[in-house]
Formats: structure tokens, C-alpha cells, sequence
């Protein structure tokens, strides 16, 4: 932070009230960004419940995680999954044993093509994440496409929550087609742990 930005902030905190709030809301931070991520995670799930492909199944957990998964498959199996940081495909809770589907995925690399190819960018591919993107999402700002953190993007959470899962919703749909659904449920049933 420059030096006239610190003069700036520093004369908004006059009086010792304004300073404690201050300092109050910076302690509260983490608890303010759980609830945006809650609200967003509520509705998506009561949307993706009412709407639901008949395909998939969506599982919550925590404040931020939100799993699609097909229908009839291990929840803990190959899953699309969005956590704030990042949107992917993993297979990393214990489901399918990652050894076996990391040698199925080097026998079938099209299955690998064909899921990337659902994204809208690849920000990184690991085992066990076939691949991710991150911050990937748009509402008129500077940070469009690119927010810069978890923090930032938050807001957007909890502050145009239609809007954000209007977003997340859409990047899901994409993978949720019956040749998609297909790869997963073959991934899933040949690679169980």
C-alpha cells in the first residue's frame, strides 16, 4: 500500500469506536467469508435439487464444497467438485482407487480429452485431479475471469449469489452430458478401490 493510501485509511479511523469496529470486523473476516460461501453452496444445492439432471446427484459439505457426482455411483468416486479455489474433476476420497484410474487414464486418453474438454480453461492437471480451473467466473469487474483469491471472489458469494451460481451451474452442465456420464460411471465402476 503506497504511502497517500495509508494517510487516506489511517484519517478514516479518527476516533477509537471507529478503529475497534475496525479491528472487530478484520477478526470476523473469516467467519463473514463462510456464510457467503454457505449462501452460495444453499442455493445451488435448492436449485440443483429442484432442477436436478436425473443423471447426477449433488452432495454439500462444510461452508464452501459442493460435489455432482452420477447418480448411483460412489459419492466418493470420480466427482465433478467446486471449492471456492478451484472447479475440477478428482478422484481423490477413497472411492476408486487412484492407482487404477491413473493407469485406466493412460490407456484411454480419450476420456482425458473429453473431460478437459468441458472446461472453459486448464489452470493445472495432477493426480488426482484430471484437471482445474480457478476463479474462472465474471460479474463486470476488473477481476473478470481472474480474481486474484478466494477472499475476493466471496463477496460475489454472498453479494450476487444468483448471478454466481447461475455460473457454477452452467460449467457443471457441460460435463453432464450421456457421453460424459458414461466415461464417469466406466471410470467409476472400473477402478473401485
Amino acid at each position: 500500500m503506497n504511502d497517500e493510501l495509508l494517510v487516506k485509511a489511517s484519517n478514516l479511523f479518527d476516533t477509537a469506536e471507529k478503529w475497534n469496529a475496525f479491528c472487530e470486523l478484520m477478526n470476523a473476516n473469516g467467519q463473514i467469508q463462510d456464510r457467503w460461501w454457505k449462501q452460495l453452496q444453499t442455493e445451488v444445492y435448492n436449485r440443483e435439487i429442484k432442477n436436478h439432471d436425473s443423471d447426477w446427484e449433488i452432495y454439500i459439505d462444510r461452508q464452501w464444497d459442493i460435489w455432482w457426482g452420477p447418480k448411483g455411483d460412489d459419492p466418493n468416486g470420480l466427482l465433478i467438485h467446486f471449492w471456492a479455489d478451484a472447479f475440477r474433476v478428482t478422484y481423490e476420497y477413497g472411492g476408486i482407487d487412484t492407482n487404477k484410474v491413473n493407469r485406466f487414464l493412460n490407456k484411454n486418453p480419450e476420456y482425458v480429452t473429453a473431460i478437459r474438454n468441458c472446461f472453459d480453461r486448464i489452470e493445472g492437471i495432477d493426480s488426482p485431479s484430471i484437471a482445474w480451473e480457478r476463479w474462472n467466473f465474471s460479474f463486470d469487474t476488473i477481476y473478470d475471469g481472474h480474481f486474484p483469491d478466494r477472499k475476493t471472489l466471496s463477496w460475489y458469494a454472498g453479494n450476487e449469489t444468483k448471478k454466481f451460481a447461475d455460473q457454477l451451474i452452467a460449467k457443471v452442465r457441460k460435463f453432464q452430458t450421456s457421453e460424459i456420464t458414461a466415461m464417469f460411471r466406466d471410470i467409476n465402476s472400473k477402478c473401485k478401490a
